[in-house]
């Protein structure tokens, strides 16, 4: 193996040639500050016939300029004219780690420019080139003819070639390094071979670039609502910290609905904002409380001000009831949301100011509900202005434990209805005891004071809308001649609570076991009939929340009363896989108390029974959650789910159910089966579906059946869906909806 090390700016120059060794000749400096570029280069051989001749290198021929590094079977270097030859299973690799294949090549000095016979290109993200000849220019725009493009792989496994799934075909390619696009010519779309689509003109972004304006994939359906369906998203790269999505959605049967979302972030906060609109023309079939414009905006962000204030905001709201569910309207990435409240029932809207510094914090909050329920009054529902929060961690341990004070400030206001004023003020003491058997000790006390102020009695609320009388009558503290009204309340808490973790090894088995009990107690009768409760109406009284002193998910109704929580929690993991987790629990009361609906199985002297108990083996796994009837051991709530999981094939089972849920203030059973499910029938082939069962009524609500695509290069996807909940202003539906996605073509 022959080694050269040469100067740049005179090209390749060697001093000398030595077989299995090293010569180098004097540097040439390239700039001002003389910093210095060199040419290495090694082979099997390397030749001169002349002293000025050219350098002559065969067999397995390596070189490196900077970070790009050339391969070949031979090597010809002319100093005369500072040009490269190489032929014969030539690659050039640059510093991105992209790779150039050709059959025979002539570059610059540098191995930045050239022409290339036979060539081919890995890019990144899998992306590939091809084409008969190539000409790059200033190492910023490669320009080839009749060439080839695809992300898909070309060899199957067992390195045999194959038909692709998707390419471009193109007289001529233009790859611009510095605008970061590809350009195609008398371009051909081909979909396993077949030519599809004809463009004497495309542009798509470069495979190096990680977002770029374009068009996205588009969404295609047909629905019985809607009718034929297309959603075409543009995507707009305005800044390097801002961007824009747009994606209008053209339906045949309401028109054109107008979307868009705005996202921008940096370092001292972050915003989206997304929308729609669309012009609703109902004459042809007039329906009630469907506005002739019909809209939604959706937003979200935060904007820090200094180390300690940051003001954020969270907006939900729309034009009528059915708009979200009529045109199948989602929050898409950062707005997306665990729970679309868009599905349910209620939407909220709030704007906060936070300030923070060591142990405090204060923030002032303010929020607007809009029901989505046909029988939803907007005259009552609240709006909350404001809720102000204030808590003080004392830095110091007082008698040895954590001590916090606090205070919160609630107004709510309606446009018909009661408003109310709360005023509430807390300070916490906790601490922590673990002996040295494991006995774990936790004490705590609490003081609170509450005051109120209500205005318009006579008017009634979002819970209380009867007539002005009977509405009245619901406050026993206030007569029904009264309008308006002060209450207040004491409501200290003190507590403590002991648990003794348990661990041990049996025949290979780890098994786990904790005892948990907790005593509170707090004065009796602190929930008076004329406190309305505003912010605790719901509650879902389970094991993770049997231990939490106060119950109550707000500051309106208090857990009052002498208590007794007491649980146990039980695990055992086998050797062969197979895991079992249980905990049950109660509490027991010396008196009832008026703070949880009767619905919620808390508030009498014995509460039902709450539990888990779930199995896992392998890729099996069932989890269970339930709630019992303490005098019958009915179940009064159940939330189950079993579920598979392998490379090929994966299902789901749930099933919920509610004997009392508590909708609109009023108590209805509900009981529903999920079941989903997904199998791979090939590599790349797959079918799913999804059954959704009201058991209360023998009603199916929606079901869904997939068949989707997917290989390294490319997805596809049809969905038929069978929607059959309805409103009156809402019908049901059967929709088929198409989706795919061209990896680093449309993507």
């Amino acid at each position: 193996m022959s080694t050269i090390l040469a100067g740049v700016g005179g090209g390749f120059v060697p001093s000398a040639i030595t077989p299995l060794a090293m010569a180098q000749s004097d540097p040439i400096a390239t700039n001002s500050d003389d910093e210095q570029e060199t040419v290495l280069f090694e082979a099997d051989s390397v030749s001169r016939d002349l002293d000025e001749g050219p350098i002559v290198a065969e067999g397995d021929v390596r070189a490196y300029f900077g970070e790009r590094y050339l391969r070949a079977d031979k090597l010809i270097y002319d100093p005369a004219t500072d040009i490269v030859i190489a032929e014969g299973n030539v690659s050039i690799t640059d510093a991105n780690l992209e790779t150039a294949f050709a059959g025979r090549v002539e570059l610059s000095g540098d191995l930045r420019d050239g022409v290339a016979e036979n060539f081919s290109a890995l890019l990144e993200n899998n992306a590939r080139l091809a084409a008969d000849s190539a000409i790059q220019e200033q190492g910023a725009r490669t320009r080839l003819s009749r060439a080839v493009y695809t992300s898909c792989n070309v060899c199957n496994d067992k390195g045999k070639g194959k038909t692709p799934t998707w390419r471009i075909k193109a007289l001529r390619v233009t790859r611009d390094k510095e605008r970061k696009v590809v350009r195609f010519h008398h371009a051909f779309l081909e979909i396993k071979g077949i030519p599809i689509i004809y463009a004497p003109f495309l542009q798509t972004p470069d495979p190096s670039v990680e977002r770029q304006s374009g068009f996205l994939p588009p969404n295609i359906g047909t629905s019985s609502r809607l009718g034929f369906n297309i959603e075409l998203p543009y995507y707009l790269a305005i800044s390097n910290h801002q961007d824009a999505t747009f994606f209008p959605k053209f339906t045949t049967s309401d028109g054109v609905l107008w979307q868009g979302e705005w996202r921008r972030r940096g370092n001292d906060g972050y915003h989206v904002l997304s929308g729609g609109v669309i012009d609703y023309d109902n004459t042809s079939e007039p329906t009630e409380n469907v506005p002739g414009v019909r809209w939604h905006l959706f937003g979200r962000g935060y904007r820090d001000f200094g180390e300690n204030w940051r003001v954020s905001y969270d907006v939900e709201r729309v034009s009528d009831d059915t708009y979200l569910r009529q045109y199948d309207v989602e929050r898409r990435g950062d707005l997306r949301q665990e729970l679309d409240r868009g599905q349910t029932n209620q939407l909220r809207s709030n704007a906060k100011v936070e300030w923070s510094n060591g142990g405090s914090n204060l923030t002032f909050d303010t929020f607007i509900f809009q029901g989505l329920r046909s029988s939803d009054d907007s005259s009552t529902i609240p709006y909350v202005l404001p809720l102000v929060d204030y808590k003080y961690k004392f830095a110091d341990k007082i008698a040895g434990g954590r001590a916090s004070i606090g205070a919160n400030i609630a107004s709510l206001y309606r446009t018909d209805g009661i408003d109310s004023q709360r005023l509430t003020t807390t300070a916490n003491w906790e601490r922590d005891i673990i002996t040295r058997n494991g006995h774990r000790f936790n004490f705590f006390a609490e003081a609170r004071a509450d005051l109120y102020h209500f205005q318009d009695l006579d008017l009634g609320t979002e819970i209380c809308t009867s007539a002005t009388a009977a509405c009245a009558t619901d406050f026993a503290g206030f007569s029904t001649t009264e309008t308006s009204g002060f209450e207040s309340r004491i409501a200290p808490t003190v507590g403590a609570e002991w648990s003794y973790p348990l661990t041990r090894e049996f025949h290979g088995a780890r098994l786990f076991l904790e005892p948990r009990v907790q005593i509170v107690a707090s004065l009796a009768d602190q929930n008076p009939a004329d406190i309305i409760n505003e912010d605790s109406q719901s509650i879902e009284f389970d094991y993770a929340g049997l231990f939490d002193y106060n119950k109550s998910t707000g500051y309106d109704a208090f857990e009052d009363g002498q208590r007794m929580n007491i649980g146990l929690t039980a695990s055992a993991i086998f050797p062969n896989g197979l895991s079992i987790e249980s905990a049950i629990g109660q509490q027991l009361r010396l008196q009832d108390t008026d703070a949880f609906d009767s619905s919620s199985g808390l508030g009498e002297k014995s509460s039902d029974l709450v539990g888990s108990l779930n199995f896992r083996f392998k890729r099996v796994g069932i989890e269970n959650r339930f709630r019992l009837d303490d005098k019958t051991l009915g179940l009064q709530r159940a939330e189950s789910l079993a579920f598979y999981r392998s490379s090929r094939f994966q299902a789901n089972l749930s099933y919920v159910r509610l004997n009392e849920e508590n909708v609109a203030n009023n108590l209805t059973r509900r009981e529903e089966l999920t079941a989903s499910g997904r199998a791979k029938i090939t590599d790349h082939w797959s079918v799913g579906g999804a059954w959704r069962i009201n058991l209360e009524s023998n009603q199916t609500i929606r079901q869904d059946f997939t068949l989707g695509y997917e290989d390294e290069c490319s997805t596809f996807g049809v969905t038929y869906r069978r929607n059959r909940t309805f409103d009156a202003n809402l019908k049901r539906d059967n929709a088929i909806l198409l989706s795919f996605t061209l990896k680093s073509l449309v993507d």
